[in-house]
């Protein structure tokens, strides 16, 4: 299927894609607009997500903005009131939604080493005719334990 056909599928006025992508785009007005009504850090992680009678869905990413949001929530529908099309609105509700489903990967592990390991490591590059594996086991040793228990 060529990019032409989907873009004139998507185009034909009625379609269920044509009223999705309609809403969609709605919605994403209505997300850029709440957002240029807030706080820019709070801003960033506020999405209008629904409409549904009258209530507005809003998400964000985690529990602790999700607090904030609920602190703004009479001022957040305040703004939301002024849009066309939402004068009845009547009350904003806030979900979670994390920005994605797969969680974040791992920081790279990092060696660490106790003093005494670190310690023969030196000993052994000392004592290592190769330069560089001397170099190599010198840069192991530097992986000490700086709170050491």
């Amino acid at each position: 299927m060529s990019s032409r056909s989907v873009a004139k599928i998507l185009s034909r006025r009625g379609s269920a894609l044509n009223s999705l992508l309609e809403h969609a785009q709605y919605l994403q007005q209505l997300t850029q607009a709440l957002r240029d009504s807030l706080d820019a850090r709070l801003a960033a992680h506020v999405t209008v997500a629904n409409l549904r009678e009258q209530t507005a869905v809003i998400t964000t990413d985690t529990p602790a903005w999700l607090t904030r949001l609920r602190y703004q929530a009479p001022t957040i529908l305040r703004s939301l009131k002024t849009l066309p099309g939402l004068q009845k609105l009547q009350k904003v509700q806030f979900k979670i939604q994390p920005a994605s489903l797969n969680p974040p990967p791992a920081p790279p592990r990092r060696a660490n080493l106790s003093a005494t390991s670190a310690h023969f490591l030196e000993s052994a590059a000392s004592g290592t005719e190769d330069p560089e594996l001397a170099e190599a086991l010198y840069r192991l040793s530097r992986h000490e334990r700086t709170n050491e228990q």
